[in-house]
Protein backbone atom coordinates (compact mmCIF):
# COMPACT_ATOMS: atom_id res chain seq x y z
CA UNK A 1 0.00 0.00 0.00
CA UNK A 2 1.31 3.11 -1.08
CA UNK A 3 1.95 6.12 1.42
CA UNK A 4 -0.59 7.90 0.30
CA UNK A 5 -3.15 5.47 0.42
CA UNK A 6 -1.69 4.58 4.02
CA UNK A 7 -2.05 8.38 4.45
CA UNK A 8 -5.81 8.45 2.91
CA UNK A 9 -7.10 5.16 5.49
CA UNK A 10 -5.47 6.96 8.32
CA UNK A 11 -7.00 10.07 7.21
CA UNK A 12 -10.44 8.54 7.27
CA UNK A 13 -10.25 6.41 10.26
CA UNK A 14 -8.98 9.82 12.10
CA UNK A 15 -11.72 11.77 10.90
CA UNK A 16 -14.35 8.81 12.32
CA UNK A 17 -12.19 8.65 15.55
CA UNK A 18 -12.24 12.37 15.83
CA UNK A 19 -16.11 12.28 15.07
CA UNK A 20 -16.03 9.97 18.17
CA UNK A 21 -14.33 12.20 20.19
CA UNK A 22 -16.43 15.33 19.13
CA UNK A 23 -19.52 13.19 19.73
CA UNK A 24 -18.43 12.32 23.36
CA UNK A 25 -17.67 15.75 23.91
CA UNK A 26 -20.93 17.06 22.99
CA UNK A 27 -22.64 14.10 24.58
CA UNK A 28 -20.56 15.29 27.79
CA UNK A 29 -21.86 18.31 27.45
CA UNK A 30 -25.69 18.18 26.75
CA UNK A 31 -25.50 15.30 29.79
CA UNK A 32 -24.13 17.98 31.67
CA UNK A 33 -26.56 20.99 30.58
CA UNK A 34 -29.81 18.43 31.16
CA UNK A 35 -28.27 17.82 34.73
CA UNK A 36 -27.66 21.31 35.35
CA UNK A 37 -31.23 22.27 34.05
CA UNK A 38 -32.75 19.57 35.45
CA UNK A 39 -31.01 20.79 39.31
CA UNK A 40 -31.87 24.11 38.37
CA UNK A 41 -35.90 23.37 37.76
CA UNK A 42 -35.70 21.34 40.83
CA UNK A 43 -34.21 24.31 42.92
CA UNK A 44 -36.60 26.83 41.95
CA UNK A 45 -39.58 24.59 42.65
CA UNK A 46 -37.86 23.63 45.83
CA UNK A 47 -37.21 27.16 46.72
CA UNK A 48 -41.10 28.83 45.66
CA UNK A 49 -42.51 25.94 47.81
CA UNK A 50 -40.17 26.66 51.00
CA UNK A 51 -41.12 30.73 50.41
CA UNK A 52 -44.52 29.09 50.65
CA UNK A 53 -43.73 27.47 54.04
CA UNK A 54 -41.96 30.74 55.12
CA UNK A 55 -45.42 33.08 54.02
CA UNK A 56 -47.53 30.99 55.84
CA UNK A 57 -45.54 31.28 58.76
CA UNK A 58 -44.89 34.93 58.04
CA UNK A 59 -48.69 35.65 57.57
CA UNK A 60 -49.41 34.16 60.76
CA UNK A 61 -47.33 36.32 62.58
CA UNK A 62 -48.38 39.16 61.28
CA UNK A 63 -52.04 38.60 61.51
CA UNK A 64 -51.10 37.72 65.42
CA UNK A 65 -49.48 41.43 65.33
CA UNK A 66 -52.36 43.15 63.72
CA UNK A 67 -54.57 41.99 66.29
CA UNK A 68 -52.33 43.46 69.31
CA UNK A 69 -50.74 45.96 68.04
CA UNK A 70 -52.34 49.79 68.98
CA UNK A 71 -54.83 50.79 66.21
CA UNK A 72 -52.41 53.69 65.35
CA UNK A 73 -49.74 51.10 63.96
CA UNK A 74 -51.97 48.81 61.94
CA UNK A 75 -52.06 49.84 59.01
CA UNK A 76 -48.53 49.59 58.07
CA UNK A 77 -48.91 45.89 59.25
CA UNK A 78 -51.67 45.25 57.34
CA UNK A 79 -50.27 46.60 54.40
CA UNK A 80 -47.32 44.14 55.07
CA UNK A 81 -49.55 41.62 55.89
CA UNK A 82 -51.80 41.94 52.76
CA UNK A 83 -48.24 41.94 50.09
CA UNK A 84 -47.18 38.49 52.00
CA UNK A 85 -50.48 36.89 51.40
CA UNK A 86 -50.25 38.15 47.88
CA UNK A 87 -46.81 37.02 47.52
CA UNK A 88 -47.97 33.51 48.51
CA UNK A 89 -51.05 33.42 46.37
CA UNK A 90 -48.69 34.18 43.54
CA UNK A 91 -46.38 31.97 44.07
CA UNK A 92 -49.36 29.51 44.69
CA UNK A 93 -50.79 30.09 40.79
CA UNK A 94 -47.32 29.26 39.83
CA UNK A 95 -46.64 26.08 41.46
CA UNK A 96 -49.74 24.77 40.20
CA UNK A 97 -50.24 26.53 36.93
CA UNK A 98 -46.51 26.90 35.81
CA UNK A 99 -44.66 30.04 35.52
CA UNK A 100 -41.83 31.07 32.71
CA UNK A 101 -40.65 34.12 34.98
CA UNK A 102 -40.37 32.21 37.99
CA UNK A 103 -38.95 29.02 35.77
CA UNK A 104 -41.51 27.19 37.48
CA UNK A 105 -42.71 24.31 35.47
CA UNK A 106 -46.49 23.90 33.88
CA UNK A 107 -46.68 19.67 34.71
CA UNK A 108 -46.68 18.05 37.50
CA UNK A 109 -46.21 14.07 38.43
CA UNK A 110 -48.70 12.28 39.26
CA UNK A 111 -47.25 11.78 42.67
CA UNK A 112 -47.11 15.91 42.97
CA UNK A 113 -50.89 15.91 42.25
CA UNK A 114 -52.02 13.93 44.53
CA UNK A 115 -50.51 15.69 46.93
CA UNK A 116 -51.90 18.55 45.46
CA UNK A 117 -55.51 18.00 44.36
CA UNK A 118 -56.60 14.69 45.67
CA UNK A 119 -58.14 13.70 49.15
CA UNK A 120 -60.07 16.41 51.76
CA UNK A 121 -56.58 17.63 52.97
CA UNK A 122 -55.28 18.34 49.84
CA UNK A 123 -52.34 20.91 49.56
CA UNK A 124 -54.61 23.14 47.51
CA UNK A 125 -57.49 23.23 49.25
CA UNK A 126 -55.80 23.92 52.49
CA UNK A 127 -53.96 26.96 50.86
CA UNK A 128 -56.84 28.38 48.68
CA UNK A 129 -58.26 28.00 52.38
CA UNK A 130 -55.67 30.21 53.93
CA UNK A 131 -55.17 32.55 51.58
CA UNK A 132 -58.74 33.34 52.11
CA UNK A 133 -59.09 33.41 55.80
CA UNK A 134 -56.31 35.97 55.45
CA UNK A 135 -57.87 38.12 52.97
CA UNK A 136 -61.38 37.84 55.21
CA UNK A 137 -58.89 39.46 58.13
CA UNK A 138 -57.64 42.14 56.11
CA UNK A 139 -61.32 43.17 55.85
CA UNK A 140 -62.45 43.11 58.97
CA UNK A 141 -62.48 46.75 60.80
CA UNK A 142 -60.04 47.36 63.62
CA UNK A 143 -62.99 46.71 65.89
CA UNK A 144 -63.30 43.39 64.89
CA UNK A 145 -60.03 42.83 64.81
CA UNK A 146 -59.48 40.86 68.34
CA UNK A 147 -57.86 37.78 69.93
CA UNK A 148 -60.81 35.06 69.50
CA UNK A 149 -61.46 36.03 65.99
CA UNK A 150 -61.98 32.90 64.37
CA UNK A 151 -60.03 34.00 61.56
CA UNK A 152 -56.93 34.73 63.47
CA UNK A 153 -57.21 31.54 65.31
CA UNK A 154 -57.44 29.65 62.45
CA UNK A 155 -54.23 31.54 60.89
CA UNK A 156 -52.27 31.16 64.08
CA UNK A 157 -53.38 27.68 64.71
CA UNK A 158 -52.70 26.43 60.84
CA UNK A 159 -49.79 28.09 60.30
CA UNK A 160 -47.38 26.26 62.34
CA UNK A 161 -49.61 22.51 62.31
CA UNK A 162 -51.49 21.08 59.47
CA UNK A 163 -50.25 23.46 56.27
CA UNK A 164 -46.61 24.03 57.09
CA UNK A 165 -46.60 20.20 57.54
CA UNK A 166 -47.94 19.65 54.11
CA UNK A 167 -45.60 22.17 52.44
CA UNK A 168 -42.57 20.47 53.99
CA UNK A 169 -44.00 17.22 52.64
CA UNK A 170 -44.55 18.94 49.19
CA UNK A 171 -41.09 19.88 49.00
CA UNK A 172 -39.72 16.78 50.20
CA UNK A 173 -41.48 15.83 47.15
CA UNK A 174 -39.89 17.68 44.61
CA UNK A 175 -36.42 17.08 45.87
CA UNK A 176 -36.94 13.76 45.82
CA UNK A 177 -38.39 13.94 42.39
CA UNK A 178 -35.85 16.35 41.15
CA UNK A 179 -32.90 13.61 42.70
CA UNK A 180 -34.59 10.39 40.35
CA UNK A 181 -34.56 12.69 37.66
CA UNK A 182 -30.95 13.52 37.84
CA UNK A 183 -30.02 10.38 38.39
CA UNK A 184 -30.98 9.04 35.43
CA UNK A 185 -30.08 11.65 33.43
CA UNK A 186 -26.63 10.43 34.76
CA UNK A 187 -27.47 6.85 34.30
CA UNK A 188 -27.94 7.69 30.63
CA UNK A 189 -24.74 9.75 30.29
CA UNK A 190 -22.76 7.01 31.58
CA UNK A 191 -24.00 4.62 28.90
CA UNK A 192 -23.31 7.13 26.22
CA UNK A 193 -19.87 7.34 27.72
CA UNK A 194 -19.40 3.80 27.85
CA UNK A 195 -20.74 2.81 24.26
CA UNK A 196 -18.27 5.74 22.97
CA UNK A 197 -15.50 4.88 24.39
CA UNK A 198 -15.55 1.00 23.02
CA UNK A 199 -16.25 2.36 19.53
CA UNK A 200 -13.09 4.52 20.23
CA UNK A 201 -10.75 1.19 21.92
CA UNK A 202 -12.06 -0.60 18.57
CA UNK A 203 -11.22 2.24 15.96
CA UNK A 204 -8.03 2.62 17.97
CA UNK A 205 -7.21 -0.99 17.13
CA UNK A 206 -7.72 -0.78 13.49
CA UNK A 207 -5.35 2.33 13.38
CA UNK A 208 -2.49 1.28 15.57
CA UNK A 209 -1.75 -1.46 12.64
CA UNK A 210 -0.35 1.10 9.93
CA UNK A 211 0.27 3.69 12.50
CA UNK A 212 3.59 1.38 13.50
CA UNK A 213 4.24 0.88 10.19
CA UNK A 214 4.82 4.92 9.51
CA UNK A 215 6.41 5.69 13.36
CA UNK A 216 9.62 7.20 11.17
CA UNK A 217 7.93 9.40 9.64
CA UNK A 218 5.77 10.78 12.84
CA UNK A 219 9.25 10.57 14.33
CA UNK A 220 10.58 12.77 12.49
CA UNK A 221 7.30 14.79 12.03
CA UNK A 222 7.37 15.14 15.80
CA UNK A 223 10.91 16.89 15.94
CA UNK A 224 8.65 19.32 13.50
CA UNK A 225 5.99 19.55 16.36
CA UNK A 226 8.79 19.99 18.87
CA UNK A 227 9.54 23.25 17.12
CA UNK A 228 6.28 24.14 17.11
CA UNK A 229 5.85 23.90 20.95
CA UNK A 230 9.05 25.56 21.60
CA UNK A 231 7.46 29.00 19.61
CA UNK A 232 4.47 28.05 21.39
CA UNK A 233 6.29 27.93 24.90
CA UNK A 234 5.49 31.32 25.62
CA UNK A 235 2.02 31.43 25.26
CA UNK A 236 1.85 28.44 27.44
CA UNK A 237 4.04 30.64 30.46
CA UNK A 238 1.70 33.70 29.71
CA UNK A 239 -1.60 31.08 30.04
CA UNK A 240 0.11 29.22 33.24
CA UNK A 241 0.76 32.97 34.82
CA UNK A 242 -2.57 34.00 34.01
CA UNK A 243 -4.45 30.92 35.83
CA UNK A 244 -2.09 31.52 38.85
CA UNK A 245 -3.60 34.81 38.86
CA UNK A 246 -6.46 33.73 38.88
CA UNK A 247 -6.52 31.05 41.96
CA UNK A 248 -4.46 34.00 44.25
CA UNK A 249 -7.74 35.77 42.88
CA UNK A 250 -10.06 33.14 44.49
CA UNK A 251 -8.23 32.67 47.59
CA UNK A 252 -8.63 36.18 48.17
CA UNK A 253 -12.17 36.07 47.42
CA UNK A 254 -12.38 33.26 49.92
CA UNK A 255 -10.73 35.34 52.37
CA UNK A 256 -12.68 38.15 52.35
CA UNK A 257 -15.87 35.28 52.35
CA UNK A 258 -14.34 34.72 55.63
CA UNK A 259 -13.58 38.42 56.70
CA UNK A 260 -17.85 39.48 55.82
CA UNK A 261 -18.92 37.10 57.93
CA UNK A 262 -16.64 37.43 60.95
CA UNK A 263 -17.62 40.89 60.57
CA UNK A 264 -21.52 40.02 60.01
CA UNK A 265 -21.42 37.65 63.20
CA UNK A 266 -19.73 40.69 65.09
CA UNK A 267 -22.03 43.40 64.26
CA UNK A 268 -25.12 40.78 64.97
CA UNK A 269 -27.23 41.63 67.62
CA UNK A 270 -28.62 38.19 67.99
CA UNK A 271 -26.26 36.21 69.32
CA UNK A 272 -25.25 33.50 66.58
CA UNK A 273 -23.58 30.25 67.93
CA UNK A 274 -22.33 26.96 66.30
CA UNK A 275 -21.78 23.92 68.06
CA UNK A 276 -20.17 19.98 67.12
CA UNK A 277 -20.45 16.64 67.18
CA UNK A 278 -20.22 16.93 71.17
CA UNK A 279 -22.70 19.27 72.04
CA UNK A 280 -19.03 21.45 72.81
CA UNK A 281 -19.23 25.60 71.05
CA UNK A 282 -17.02 26.20 68.74
CA UNK A 283 -17.84 29.10 67.65
CA UNK A 284 -19.87 32.49 69.81
CA UNK A 285 -20.11 36.24 68.70
CA UNK A 286 -20.05 39.37 70.73
CA UNK A 287 -23.65 39.42 70.96
CA UNK A 288 -23.82 35.86 72.58
CA UNK A 289 -21.65 37.35 75.22
CA UNK A 290 -23.75 40.05 76.06
CA UNK A 291 -26.98 38.40 76.29
CA UNK A 292 -25.83 35.24 78.10
CA UNK A 293 -23.07 37.16 80.48
CA UNK A 294 -20.14 34.73 79.28
CA UNK A 295 -17.34 35.85 77.31
CA UNK A 296 -16.04 33.55 74.05
CA UNK A 297 -12.68 31.86 76.02
CA UNK A 298 -15.22 30.83 78.84
CA UNK A 299 -17.96 29.68 76.57
CA UNK A 300 -15.67 28.14 73.74
CA UNK A 301 -15.42 24.17 73.84
CA UNK A 302 -18.00 24.11 76.98
CA UNK A 303 -21.32 21.70 76.54
CA UNK A 304 -23.81 24.68 75.18
CA UNK A 305 -27.04 23.08 77.06
CA UNK A 306 -25.21 22.28 80.17
CA UNK A 307 -24.31 26.21 79.92
CA UNK A 308 -27.42 27.76 78.56
CA UNK A 309 -30.13 25.64 79.39
CA UNK A 310 -32.21 25.53 82.74
CA UNK A 311 -31.12 22.17 84.94
CA UNK A 312 -35.39 20.87 84.39
CA UNK A 313 -34.76 20.82 80.50
CA UNK A 314 -31.37 19.77 79.88
CA UNK A 315 -32.29 15.78 79.62
CA UNK A 316 -34.64 16.55 76.77
CA UNK A 317 -31.76 18.91 74.92
CA UNK A 318 -29.35 16.54 75.48
CA UNK A 319 -31.87 13.54 73.97
CA UNK A 320 -32.53 15.83 71.07
CA UNK A 321 -28.94 16.79 69.85
CA UNK A 322 -28.19 12.31 70.24
CA UNK A 323 -30.87 11.87 67.73
CA UNK A 324 -29.74 15.00 65.77
CA UNK A 325 -26.20 13.49 65.41
CA UNK A 326 -27.84 9.85 64.68
CA UNK A 327 -29.94 10.81 61.94
CA UNK A 328 -28.88 14.61 61.19
CA UNK A 329 -31.58 17.35 59.90
CA UNK A 330 -34.69 16.95 62.32
CA UNK A 331 -38.04 18.37 62.18
CA UNK A 332 -36.81 21.53 64.15
CA UNK A 333 -34.37 22.45 61.59
CA UNK A 334 -35.40 25.87 59.86
CA UNK A 335 -37.85 26.77 62.37
CA UNK A 336 -38.11 29.51 64.80
CA UNK A 337 -39.33 28.69 68.57
CA UNK A 338 -39.18 30.06 72.23
CA UNK A 339 -37.05 28.95 74.93
CA UNK A 340 -35.82 29.86 78.11
CA UNK A 341 -32.36 30.16 78.59
CA UNK A 342 -29.97 30.94 81.42
CA UNK A 343 -28.19 33.87 82.14
CA UNK A 344 -24.24 33.52 83.68
CA UNK A 345 -25.69 34.90 86.83
CA UNK A 346 -28.35 31.91 86.93
CA UNK A 347 -31.35 34.53 86.20
CA UNK A 348 -33.35 32.53 83.56
CA UNK A 349 -35.29 34.45 80.75
CA UNK A 350 -37.08 33.76 77.33
CA UNK A 351 -35.23 33.38 74.15
CA UNK A 352 -36.31 33.06 70.47
CA UNK A 353 -34.57 30.22 68.71
CA UNK A 354 -33.32 29.34 65.00
CA UNK A 355 -31.61 26.69 64.07
CA UNK A 356 -29.50 25.89 61.02
CA UNK A 357 -27.20 22.54 59.86
CA UNK A 358 -24.36 21.79 57.99
CA UNK A 359 -22.00 18.80 57.34
CA UNK A 360 -18.07 19.14 58.15
CA UNK A 361 -15.63 16.24 57.60
CA UNK A 362 -18.54 13.97 57.51
CA UNK A 363 -20.54 14.92 61.11
CA UNK A 364 -23.45 17.37 61.44
CA UNK A 365 -22.82 20.72 62.83
CA UNK A 366 -25.38 23.03 64.04
CA UNK A 367 -25.63 26.80 63.97
CA UNK A 368 -28.17 28.70 66.35
CA UNK A 369 -29.46 32.17 66.01
CA UNK A 370 -30.67 33.33 69.22
CA UNK A 371 -32.46 36.61 70.24
CA UNK A 372 -33.56 37.91 73.42
CA UNK A 373 -37.20 38.22 73.50
CA UNK A 374 -37.89 39.57 76.81
CA UNK A 375 -39.18 42.97 76.53
CA UNK A 376 -41.38 41.28 74.02
CA UNK A 377 -42.92 39.25 76.47
CA UNK A 378 -43.40 42.03 79.22
CA UNK A 379 -45.11 44.25 75.95
CA UNK A 380 -47.57 41.24 75.71
CA UNK A 381 -47.96 40.67 79.10
CA UNK A 382 -49.09 44.21 79.33
CA UNK A 383 -51.08 44.10 76.38
CA UNK A 384 -53.03 41.05 78.05
CA UNK A 385 -53.10 43.25 81.26
CA UNK A 386 -54.95 46.09 79.05
CA UNK A 387 -57.25 43.64 77.81
CA UNK A 388 -58.74 42.78 80.88
CA UNK A 389 -58.28 45.72 83.67
CA UNK A 390 -58.83 49.31 83.85
CA UNK A 391 -56.33 51.92 83.14
CA UNK A 392 -57.22 54.14 85.87
CA UNK A 393 -58.33 52.37 88.48
CA UNK A 394 -55.95 48.75 87.75
CA UNK A 395 -59.30 47.05 88.92
CA UNK A 396 -60.69 44.61 86.79
CA UNK A 397 -62.73 45.51 83.83
CA UNK A 398 -66.21 44.56 82.45
CA UNK A 399 -64.52 41.21 80.90
CA UNK A 400 -62.96 40.71 83.23
CA UNK A 401 -65.91 40.77 85.59
CA UNK A 402 -68.15 38.72 82.83
CA UNK A 403 -65.44 36.01 83.15
CA UNK A 404 -65.51 36.02 87.03
CA UNK A 405 -69.10 35.83 87.03
CA UNK A 406 -69.50 32.86 84.89
CA UNK A 407 -66.87 31.26 87.39
CA UNK A 408 -68.39 31.99 90.49
CA UNK A 409 -72.13 30.40 89.32
CA UNK A 410 -70.47 27.53 88.24
CA UNK A 411 -68.85 26.93 91.66
CA UNK A 412 -72.05 28.21 93.43
CA UNK A 413 -73.76 25.26 90.98
CA UNK A 414 -70.74 22.65 91.91
CA UNK A 415 -70.70 23.23 95.92
CA UNK A 416 -73.62 24.76 96.96
CA UNK A 417 -72.55 28.11 98.29
CA UNK A 418 -74.04 31.07 97.46
CA UNK A 419 -72.32 34.52 95.98
CA UNK A 420 -73.52 37.81 95.36
CA UNK A 421 -72.91 40.88 93.35
CA UNK A 422 -73.26 44.43 94.16
CA UNK A 423 -73.48 47.18 92.49
CA UNK A 424 -72.31 50.62 93.23
CA UNK A 425 -73.15 54.11 91.71
CA UNK A 426 -71.51 57.24 93.48
CA UNK A 427 -74.09 59.65 94.50
CA UNK A 428 -72.10 63.11 94.44
CA UNK A 429 -69.45 62.78 91.16
CA UNK A 430 -70.92 65.14 89.13
CA UNK A 431 -70.32 67.91 90.94
CA UNK A 432 -66.94 67.11 91.30
CA UNK A 433 -66.32 66.70 88.19
CA UNK A 434 -67.73 70.07 87.29
CA UNK A 435 -66.59 72.30 89.41
CA UNK A 436 -62.64 70.25 89.53
CA UNK A 437 -62.94 69.06 86.41
CA UNK A 438 -61.95 65.58 85.52
CA UNK A 439 -58.39 64.86 87.15
CA UNK A 440 -59.86 65.53 90.56
CA UNK A 441 -62.69 63.28 89.23
CA UNK A 442 -60.13 60.45 88.54
CA UNK A 443 -58.03 60.75 91.84
CA UNK A 444 -61.75 60.41 93.43
CA UNK A 445 -62.49 57.11 91.54
CA UNK A 446 -58.86 55.95 92.31
CA UNK A 447 -59.23 55.96 95.78
CA UNK A 448 -62.77 54.53 95.76
CA UNK A 449 -61.27 51.63 93.75
CA UNK A 450 -58.54 51.00 96.82
CA UNK A 451 -61.09 51.64 99.97
CA UNK A 452 -63.20 49.09 97.80
CA UNK A 453 -60.66 46.70 97.65
CA UNK A 454 -59.84 47.01 101.51
CA UNK A 455 -63.63 46.05 102.39
CA UNK A 456 -63.30 42.03 100.61
CA UNK A 457 -61.92 39.23 100.71
CA UNK A 458 -58.95 37.94 98.42
CA UNK A 459 -61.81 35.45 96.67
CA UNK A 460 -63.65 38.56 96.04
CA UNK A 461 -63.04 40.59 92.72
CA UNK A 462 -63.77 44.57 92.71
CA UNK A 463 -64.48 45.75 88.91
CA UNK A 464 -64.93 49.07 87.18
CA UNK A 465 -68.37 48.77 85.17
CA UNK A 466 -67.75 51.93 83.72
CA UNK A 467 -67.69 55.94 84.76
CA UNK A 468 -68.37 55.91 88.51
CA UNK A 469 -69.97 52.62 88.68
CA UNK A 470 -68.66 49.68 90.46
CA UNK A 471 -69.30 46.21 90.67
CA UNK A 472 -68.47 44.29 93.95
CA UNK A 473 -68.38 39.75 93.37
CA UNK A 474 -68.46 37.78 96.19
CA UNK A 475 -68.00 34.23 96.41
CA UNK A 476 -67.95 31.48 98.41
CA UNK A 477 -70.93 32.62 101.00
CA UNK A 478 -72.83 30.67 103.20
CA UNK A 479 -75.04 27.74 102.09
CA UNK A 480 -77.68 28.72 103.62
CA UNK A 481 -79.78 31.70 101.89
CA UNK A 482 -80.52 33.90 104.84
CA UNK A 483 -76.76 33.22 106.18
CA UNK A 484 -75.37 34.12 102.97
CA UNK A 485 -78.34 37.13 102.72
CA UNK A 486 -76.57 38.85 105.68
CA UNK A 487 -72.74 38.16 105.35
CA UNK A 488 -73.68 39.98 101.99
CA UNK A 489 -75.56 42.93 103.88
CA UNK A 490 -72.68 42.99 106.33
CA UNK A 491 -70.11 43.85 103.53
CA UNK A 492 -72.41 45.77 101.58
CA UNK A 493 -72.76 48.28 104.44
CA UNK A 494 -69.10 48.11 105.56
CA UNK A 495 -68.17 49.45 101.89
CA UNK A 496 -71.39 52.36 102.34
CA UNK A 497 -69.51 53.63 105.30
CA UNK A 498 -66.12 53.20 104.44
CA UNK A 499 -67.12 55.37 100.92
CA UNK A 500 -68.89 57.97 102.74
CA UNK A 501 -66.46 59.49 104.57
CA UNK A 502 -64.79 62.30 103.84
CA UNK A 503 -61.68 62.20 100.72
CA UNK A 504 -58.63 64.29 100.49
CA UNK A 505 -58.01 64.59 97.05
CA UNK A 506 -54.13 66.00 96.21
CA UNK A 507 -53.42 67.71 93.29
CA UNK A 508 -49.95 67.58 92.48
CA UNK A 509 -47.89 70.41 92.02
CA UNK A 510 -46.94 71.89 89.04
CA UNK A 511 -44.09 74.40 87.33
CA UNK A 512 -46.48 77.32 87.87
CA UNK A 513 -49.12 75.88 90.84
CA UNK A 514 -47.77 73.94 94.24
CA UNK A 515 -49.56 71.24 95.62
CA UNK A 516 -53.53 72.06 96.39
CA UNK A 517 -56.07 69.96 98.18
CA UNK A 518 -59.72 69.63 97.45
CA UNK A 519 -61.59 67.93 100.21
CA UNK A 520 -64.73 66.00 99.00
CA UNK A 521 -67.74 64.60 100.51
CA UNK A 522 -69.52 61.15 98.91
CA UNK A 523 -71.43 58.47 99.53
CA UNK A 524 -72.42 55.06 96.96
CA UNK A 525 -76.23 53.98 96.29
CA UNK A 526 -76.03 49.84 96.49
CA UNK A 527 -77.75 47.31 95.10
CA UNK A 528 -77.06 43.48 95.95
CA UNK A 529 -78.39 40.27 94.31
CA UNK A 530 -77.93 37.10 96.19
CA UNK A 531 -77.87 33.97 94.20
CA UNK A 532 -77.29 30.13 93.91
CA UNK A 533 -77.28 27.31 91.52
CA UNK A 534 -80.07 28.61 89.41
CA UNK A 535 -80.24 28.30 85.80
CA UNK A 536 -79.76 32.16 85.59
CA UNK A 537 -77.84 34.47 82.94
CA UNK A 538 -74.90 36.47 83.87
CA UNK A 539 -76.64 39.25 82.07
CA UNK A 540 -79.87 38.87 84.54
CA UNK A 541 -77.71 39.00 87.35
CA UNK A 542 -76.31 42.05 86.66
CA UNK A 543 -79.42 43.62 85.54
CA UNK A 544 -81.25 42.73 88.74
CA UNK A 545 -78.17 44.35 91.35
CA UNK A 546 -78.89 47.59 88.75
CA UNK A 547 -82.49 47.42 89.56
CA UNK A 548 -81.73 47.15 93.34
CA UNK A 549 -79.45 50.08 93.05
CA UNK A 550 -81.69 52.43 90.79
CA UNK A 551 -84.39 51.88 94.01
CA UNK A 552 -81.52 52.20 96.62
CA UNK A 553 -81.51 56.00 94.51
CA UNK A 554 -85.14 56.51 94.18
CA UNK A 555 -85.16 56.12 98.23
CA UNK A 556 -82.58 58.61 98.58
CA UNK A 557 -79.42 57.64 97.96
CA UNK A 558 -76.61 56.09 100.10
CA UNK A 559 -79.18 53.28 100.89
CA UNK A 560 -78.73 49.50 100.44
CA UNK A 561 -81.24 47.60 98.40
CA UNK A 562 -81.40 44.23 98.28
CA UNK A 563 -83.28 42.45 94.57
CA UNK A 564 -86.04 39.31 96.01
CA UNK A 565 -85.08 36.59 93.30
CA UNK A 566 -88.60 34.76 92.69
CA UNK A 567 -88.91 31.21 94.27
Amino acid sequence: MSDLSVARALTWRYAIALSLVALLSTAAWLSLHLVISEQNSTAVVVNISGRQRMLSQRTALFANLLVNTPKAERAAIRNTLRDAIQLMESSHHGLINGDMVMGLPRTMSPPVHAMYFDGLNALDRQVEDYIKTVHDLLLLDDDALTATNPSLQYITQNAPNTLVAALDRMVRQYQLEGEASVRRLQKAETIFWGVTLLLLILEAALIFHPFVKHVKTIIGKLQQVTEELELHQDQLEATVAQRTLELENRSKALTDSEEKFRLISTAAKDAIVIIGTEEQVIYWNPAAEEIFGYEANEAISKNLHNLLIPARYQDSAHEGFERFQRYGVGNVIGKTFEITARHKSNEEFPVELSISAFRFKNDWHALGIIRDITERKQMEDQVRHLAFYDTLTNLPNRRLLNDRLSQAMVSSKRNGHYAAVMMLDLDNFKPLNDVHGHPVGDLLLVEVANRLKACVREVDTVARFGGDEFVVLLNELNTDESQATAQASIVAEKIRNTLSDPYQLVIKKTLEHADTAVEHQCSASIGVVVFSNRENRQDDILKWADDAMYQAKDAGRNLIRFYALKA
